[in-house]
């Protein structure tokens, strides 16, 4: 079999197929695109920019009149912001436009977002991905499921993926400063890349002086951040921004594929869909113990590993997505480099079995979308297990990272950085 896939990916009708696919999923996005101006989530974006230009918190007050006002579709289960003050601001900036023009700005800045994910993981795999096998990468980024999602709700990961995967370029690069910069940078736009930030200071070399400088300057950066963003607006944010959000996922949502969205939606389940607010409390405190502890497991393999700097941050991006309470289809725009360098891992000495599995985590994180209830009317407990085929493709995807943390040799492991240089 494995000859046989050998002779199918020299097959120059593949360029041509996947040329062709990028270049029809193009003309569809401009075509469906047009009209999601005034839907979700651009619209939540624009009317809290507008909202906080015109002076008022847009943590307390209701989207409600704005969004009407403006032509956009309004919904009660949002009605108020929920992203961090510092992305409201850097969206403040489009929300002096006519929100026609800031939409198509956005959506041109996240496929900007997307273009510089693929350049990044061709610079970062240079000597190991070829031009040909590039191209298939983006193919398969562009006409994923998973890329379509998140352009048709106009979200924000692409930008996040960016800025996280630059940090890595440049702790590659040995400029561990920019790199601890530009982590923060998508960790105060919303909030949950922070959990990469440790690895960032830690592995960047330079002993305890340079760690210690690193953490000071993220301080610096965080404060300095805070305080240009408005104190009081952050805090509004975590008492009313935050706890919206919580409720809305709270009520169990088959969309989400995380671990911690695993366990709500199991305890719900089994509570009738009737959970007391108390039930609903600790239920939500153990699924982020649990999305915690799968954390804080990942930090010790990489602490116990050090030779391999690539594995630890792929295993990290893949743990961030598993233990984060909040994980959509559209996060796992994450996935496009971590899993690049798994098929580039299998491809050095491939099995029937390795090729296969890599296959069906790919498939696995396009179904994005709930599977029809039809097919398990009666039985909601294998609806909720086969709604959450995104996280078992997660879960393998740590699982091979981690084994080529302990138990990989030789050519494939890449020299930690030491002293800030490779």
């Amino acid at each position: 079999m494995t000859n046989w896939l050998r002779r199918l990916a020299t097959n120059r009708m593949l360029d041509v197929g996947a040329v062709a696919l990028m270049v029809s999923v193009l003309i569809w996005w401009s075509v469906v695109l047009q009209a999601r101006w005034k839907d979700y989530d651009f619209n939540h974006y624009y009317a809290s920019g507008r909202i906080l230009l015109e002076g008022r918190n847009p943590y307390t007050t209701s989207l409600k009149a704005m969004s009407r006002a403006l032509g956009f579709r309004y919904t009660e289960d949002l009605s108020v912001a929920t992203y961090p003050p510092g992305f409201l601001w850097m969206f403040a900036a489009l929300a002096i436009l006519p929100p026609r023009a800031a939409f198509a700005i956005w959506t041109g800045s996240e496929l900007l977002c997307l273009g510089i994910i693929l350049w990044l993981t061709r610079h970062l795999l240079a000597n190991r991905l070829s031009l040909r096998g590039w191209l298939f990468v983006a193919a398969l980024a562009t006409t994923s499921r998973v890329v379509s999602y998140h352009l048709y709700f106009s979200q924000s990961q692409l930008l996040l993926a960016a800025l996280v995967l630059a940090a890595y370029a440049a702790q590659r690069a040995g400029r561990c400063g920019w790199a601890c910069l530009a982590v923060s940078t998508a960790g105060m736009l919303k909030l949950y890349p922070f959990v990469l930030l440790p690895w960032f200071i830690w592995s960047g070399g330079g002993g305890v002086r340079g760690r210690c400088a690193r953490l000071i300057g993220v301080i610096g950066f965080v404060l300095a951040v805070v305080t240009v963003t408005g104190p009081g607006l952050w805090r509004d944010f975590f008492r009313a921004g935050m706890p919206a959000i919580a409720e809305w996922e709270e009520t169990g949502r088959t969309f989400q594929f995380s671990l911690p969205a695993l366990l709500n939606n199991l305890g719900v389940l089994l509570g009738d869909f009737h959970l007391s607010p108390e039930a609903k409390r600790w239920l939500w405190l153990g699924g982020t113990g649990a999305g915690l502890a799968v954390l804080a497991a990942a930090y010790g393999v990489c602490l116990a590993t050090r030779r391999d700097p690539e594995a630890q941050f792929c295993m990290l991006c893949t743990a961030m997505l598993i233990g984060t309470v909040t994980v959509q289809g559209h996060y796992f725009v994450f996935l496009v480099f971590p899993l690049t360098v798994a098929a580039l891992r299998i491809a050095a000495k491939p099995t029937s079995g390795q090729v296969i599995g890599l296959s069906l985590m790919i498939l696995a994180f396009n179904c994005v979308e709930p599977p029809s209830p039809r097919f398990f009317e009666g039985h909601m407990l294998l609806y909720v297990l086969a709604g959450d085929l995104p996280l078992y493709g997660l879960i393998a995807l740590a699982a091979f990272f981690w084994r080529e943390l302990l138990y990989r040799q030789g050519p494939h492991s890449i020299p930690a950085i030491a002293d800030g240089r490779q």
